[in-house]
This record gives C-alpha cells, sequence and structure tokens, in this order.
C-alpha cells in the first residue's frame, strides 16, 4: 500500500490543500478531496496527489481547475482509460464537492512525462450563472419567445338597408332613410422569431386565407377567418452558451381577422360574393333601353337584376326581390397557414 499521510487534497470543509488522511479513513477535517477515487488508488497501490487552481469572474462565481496524479509505482504500461473508466472519477455535469453553482465542464487524462505508470487527470470545473439559464442548463434564446399577435381594431360605417330584425329603414312612402352602422374589424401584426426564412416565400403569403383552422401559439382561429396581408423576417443574431452568434429571424405578418370568414357560403374557396343589383336595369336583354331614365323619380336606389341586367323580378312596382342573385369574384387564396416555423 501507498502512504497516502504524505499526499493531500482538498478538505470538504474547508477547500485547503494539505495533508491527507491516515489512509484508512476520510473523515478528519484535513481529509482528501475524493474519497472514493482515493480508496480505488489506495486499493490498487498506487499513489494520489491533488492540486487546484482557482478563478473569480466578474460575478464573484468561483471556477477551478483540479489536478491529480496517480502514479501506480509499478513501472507497467496501462492506457489512460484505465484511470478514466472509473466510476468513481467525477462525471461531467457533476458538482463541485466544496463550490456551490460550480459544475464540472471537461476531463482529460494523460501519461505524465511519458511514464507508463503514472498519469495526470485535468478536472475543469466552471461556476454557473443561473440567471442566464432554465432548468437543465438551457440558455434563453430568442426562438424562445413566444408568438404574440397584437391587434389594432378598425372602425368603419356602412351604409344599411334594413335593422337587426329585418325590417326596412324606409319611412311610410317608401323612401330609404341615410341609415348607417359601425362596423369593426380586427388587423393585428403577428411576432415570432425563427432559424430561417426565404425572402422569396414573402409573395406567396400576399392576400392568403387560411383554409384550415389555424392554431399557433396560443390563438385558434376558424377556417376562412384570418386574412395574411403580408409576411416579412429580419435577420438578426444572438450569441448562444457556447459564446457563438447564431443567425436568426425577427418575423413579422400582417393579418386581419373577420369572424363572418372572408370566404362566403356558398362560394369557393377565397371567393366573395356581391348582390347583384345596380342604379339601373334593362327591359330585355338585348340592353337597348335602360331604366329608370335620368327624368324619372324612384324611391329606390338599387334594383335586383338578373346575370343580363335585366330587373330580376321583371316588375316595375317591385324593384328588390326575396331571392336575389349574387356575383361571385376570386379576391383570396385559401391555403394551410404553415408560414409560422417554430
Amino acid at each position: 500500500m501507498s502512504d497516502f499521510s504524505n499526499y493531500g487534497g482538498l478538505t470538504s470543509q474547508t477547500g485547503s490543500v494539505g495533508g491527507g488522511g491516515d489512509g484508512n479513513n476520510h473523515t478528519d477535517d484535513r481529509g482528501i478531496f475524493f474519497p472514493e477515487f482515493d480508496q480505488w488508488a489506495n486499493n490498487e497501490g498506487a499513489i494520489l496527489k491533488t492540486s487546484t487552481r482557482a478563478k473569480l469572474n466578474k460575478d464573484n462565481g468561483i471556477s477551478e481547475t483540479i489536478t491529480i496524479d496517480v502514479n501506480f509505482n509499478d513501472g507497467s504500461w496501462r492506457p489512460a482509460s484505465t484511470v478514466l473508466a472509473y466510476s468513481n472519477l467525477p462525471k461531467i455535469g457533476s458538482q463541485h464537492p466544496t463550490i456551490t453553482s460550480c459544475t464540472l465542464k471537461n476531463v482529460s487524462i494523460q501519461h505524465f512525462n511519458g511514464q507508463h505508470d503514472h498519469f495526470r487527470a485535468i478536472l475543469d470545473y466552471e461556476f454557473e450563472d443561473f440567471s442566464i439559464n432554465f432548468s437543465g442548463g438551457d440558455q434563453a434564446t430568442p426562438l424562445d419567445e413566444p408568438f404574440v399577435i397584437n391587434w389594432t381594431p378598425t372602425i368603419r360605417k356602412e351604409p344599411v338597408s334594413e335593422d337587426l330584425n329585418g325590417v326596412a329603414i324606409r319611412n311610410p312612402n317608401g323612401e330609404a332613410y341615410d341609415a348607417s352602422i359601425n362596423k369593426v374589424r380586427l388587423d393585428g401584426v403577428c411576432t415570432w422569431n425563427q432559424l430561417d426564412w426565404d425572402i422569396e416565400s414573402t409573395t406567396n403569403w400576399v392576400s392568403v386565407i387560411n383554409r384550415d383552422t389555424w392554431t399557433v401559439g396560443e390563438y385558434k382561429f376558424d377556417s376562412f377567418t384570418v386574412l395574411c396581408n403580408y409576411v416579412v423576417g429580419n435577420l438578426a443574431f444572438y450569441t448562444n452558451d457556447s459564446g457563438r452568434r447564431v443567425p436568426y429571424y425577427k418575423m413579422q405578418a400582417g393579418i386581419s381577422y373577420n369572424p363572418n370568414k372572408w370566404s362566403y357560403d356558398g362560394a369557393g374557396e377565397g371567393e366573395v360574393r356581391f348582390r347583384r343589383e345596380g342604379s339601373y336595369y334593362y327591359k330585355n336583354a338585348n340592353k337597348k333601353t335602360k331604366y329608370p331614365r335620368p327624368q324619372d323619380k324612384t324611391n329606390y336606389e338599387f334594383y335586383d337584376l338578373d346575370a343580363n341586367g335585366v330587373l330580376l323580378t321583371r316588375n316595375e312596382d317591385q324593384p328588390t326581390s326575396p331571392n336575389p342573385e349574387y356575383d361571385y369574384f376570386k379576391l383570396y387564396n385559401a391555403k394551410k397557414f404553415n408560414f409560422v416555423d417554430r
């Protein structure tokens, strides 16, 4: 057995370097740094010696490099992995025995000065700044920021011919009152961060409505209720926990929300519909004479029309129809919203 009384390590209570234990136990105030590892060296007949070098960072956190010499003192060659593979040798990520918030980042072992039976192990412990780390040691990055929509209400006035009960807004003579109602539309700007963005794909997201239910972050929208006006990304950088600059994109998307859908019932995807009406009509499909003539007076502003512009009811005393016809026009593309790459 080796004489351990001449070799020392760090006392678990004081952290000082000095004489070791008595070779049989490691509980005294001058015990060695890693008692289990020392016991292995004792059993192998090896001599163990520990030295340290510590530094203080700007946040007063202690980092330390511990050097352990293991000398089997038998002249026999063996690979460094013999020492490295020992189960009681501290592993990457383990806590420093005496220093709070200090973890093992690197372990290396090599033959010392070309000697077959003498090895030097270097253990690098680094202070962890937990103020910038989350559980598990993962660094927070801009990619962790949530998807957010900032809404702005847009209020506009629209003429209205009927009240909420379907009653025509007219005087006793059938003349329309000049009535209007406030309509509110929500316009929003979506913000999020992602690793990649192809600027050429910006044109793919102009005047597009969501064909399917769109669920993103804390938001969920029914199909055809969100109109995307644009999507754009701006290049930025952040520094990861290894000190490397990482490129990412700060994304924005302009959207408009319509709870009544941007694509109407009975219309195709991306189509809008308009009541087929006009300020005048034709007697027949040859369109030679249009009514009302400028000199005519009428109580009606609009007339329901058929596909040829002829008065739909064919009854001049009933310019509007209870079953109007509609024209459909495709204004938007409908597709699955997948521009958020999280």
